[in-house]
C-alpha cells in the first residue's frame, strides 16, 4: 500500500511540473517580428505559428526552462495564431504585427504586486478591451528576487493576447529575474533594457528607470542623455514617457515624498520636446496632473494595498484624483487626438483592497489634440 501511495504521489508531482509554470505571453512587437515567451519543465516542446490558418513556421527541439521564441520575416498588419505544445500541456493564442495605419489602442496600469485576485479583476477587463499592447508602470511583483511572485504574475496575465511591456519599479529590485523574463527592444543600462524605447506609427514610447538610480549618479546622466537622443531622433513623433516614481502626489501616506530632483532634471526636457503624456505608478491610486502643457498620469491601482486617501492640501496642478479603486487607463491615438479613458473595476470604501467589490465606472476622460508646435 505504501509503495502504491508513493507511486501516485510521484505521478501527481510529475504532472504538476509538466504544466506551464509561466503560460505563454507576448513581448517585443514589430512590423515583421514578435516574441512568444513561456516557462515549462516539460519536454518535447513545439511552437507552431499560423498565417491565414496555414502553418507558417514550426520550431521544436526546445530545451525546458524559460523559453523565448522570436519569429522574424512576418507580414505587417497581419493576424497570426500560435500554439505551444508539450508532452502534457497545450496553449493557443494569437497576436497582430504592427499596423501603423490604424488608431492605436493600448492599456497602462501598474503596481500589481501581490493581491492576485484583485489583479485578475483588472486583467479580465483588459482582455475585453483587446488592446494592441499593455504597459505596466512598475511594481509588477512584490519581490523581483522571488520566483513565486513571478509564477503568480504570469499566470494572472494568461490569455491577454496583447504584447506586454514592463517598467522597473522599486519592488522589482533590479532583479535578474525581471531582465530574463522579458524580451524587449534594445535600450541601455543593464542587459541593454534597463531603459528602452519603441515606436508605433507616429508615436514613440520611452521607458525609463527612476527607482534604482540616484539622480546624482553617472548612470542617471547616461540614461538622461540616452533619453535626449531618443527625443532628437524622433522629433516628428508623439512622445509618451513611462517611469515608476511620479514627480508629485497627493497621498496621505507619510512616506510618499515629492521627487523634486527628478522633476528638476527631467521636466524641462519633457517641455522642450513637447511630450504628450507621462505615466507613473508607485502611488496606489489614480491621479492626473497638468503642468506647462503636459499631462501626467499616475495609475497605481493594479492590486497593491490602496493608499488610504488624499491629504487635505491638494497640489494646485492636480486635475483629478481617485483613491480606493482598482483601475486601468485606456489610450486611443488617432491622427487628430489622444483619448484617455480611465476605467474602475473594483472599489473599497474603507481603502482595503482585499474588500474591493466589482464596479464598471469611468473615472476620468480627457482628449489631447495632436498639433506638434515646436
Amino acid at each position: 500500500m505504501k509503495k502504491v501511495l508513493i507511486f501516485y504521489m510521484v505521478l501527481i508531482s510529475s504532472m504538476l511540473l509538466a504544466k506551464f509554470i509561466w503560460p505563454p505571453y507576448l513581448t517585443n512587437q514589430g512590423e515583421t517580428y514578435a516574441t512568444i515567451n513561456f516557462k515549462t519543465l516539460d519536454e518535447n516542446i513545439q511552437v507552431n505559428l499560423y498565417e491565414n490558418d496555414v502553418l507558417f513556421k514550426s520550431i521544436d527541439n526546445l530545451s525546458p526552462g524559460l523559453v523565448h521564441v522570436k519569429f522574424n520575416d512576418l507580414k505587417p498588419a497581419t493576424k497570426y495564431y500560435f500554439e505551444v505544445k508539450t508532452n502534457d500541456d497545450y496553449y493557443k493564442g494569437y497576436f497582430y504585427t504592427k499596423d501603423n495605419t490604424k488608431t492605436l489602442r493600448f492599456i497602462v496600469y501598474g503596481d500589481t504586486r501581490y493581491y492576485d485576485k484583485q489583479h485578475k479583476m483588472i486583467v479580465d477587463k483588459i482582455i475585453e478591451e483587446k488592446p494592441e499592447f499593455v504597459l505596466n508602470v512598475g511594481d509588477l511583483v512584490e519581490n523581483g528576487n522571488e520566483l513565486r511572485y513571478w509564477n503568480n504574475f504570469f499566470n494572472i496575465i494568461k490569455g491577454l493576447n496583447a504584447f506586454y511591456y514592463p517598467v522597473l519599479g522599486n519592488h522589482e529590485r533590479n532583479s535578474k529575474n525581471y531582465y530574463e523574463a522579458f524580451d524587449l527592444p534594445e535600450g541601455g543600462g543593464d542587459y541593454g533594457k534597463r531603459w528602452y524605447s519603441f515606436s508605433y506609427g507616429n508615436n514613440h514610447f520611452i521607458i525609463l528607470d527612476t527607482t534604482n538610480i540616484s539622480t546624482d549618479s553617472d548612470l542617471f546622466y547616461e540614461q538622461t542623455n540616452w533619453m535626449i537622443n531618443e527625443f532628437e531622433n524622433n522629433k516628428e513623433k508623439n512622445f509618451f514617457v513611462f517611469y515608476h516614481y511620479p514627480f508629485w502626489n497627493n497621498s496621505s501616506v507619510s512616506w510618499r515624498r515629492q521627487f523634486d530632483k527628478l522633476e528638476n532634471a527631467w521636466r524641462p526636457i519633457f517641455e522642450k520636446y513637447n511630450v504628450k503624456l507621462v505615466f507613473n505608478g508607485h502611488i496606489h491610486a489614480y491621479e492626473r496632473f497638468e503642468k506647462n502643457g503636459i499631462t501626467y498620469i499616475t495609475t497605481g491601482g493594479g492590486g497593491a494595498p490602496f493608499d488610504p486617501g488624499a491629504k487635505k492640501d491638494i497640489l494646485p496642478h492636480t486635475k483629478k484624483y481617485v483613491y480606493g479603486v482598482l483601475e486601468y487607463v485606456l489610450v486611443e491615438v488617432s491622427a487628430e487626438k489622444i483619448r484617455v479613458i480611465v476605467k474602475g473595476v473594483g472599489e473599497s470604501k474603507d481603502f482595503d483592497v482585499r474588500k474591493a467589490e466589482k464596479i464598471d465606472r469611468m473615472l476620468d476622460y480627457i482628449e489631447i489634440p495632436l498639433n506638434k508646435g515646436y
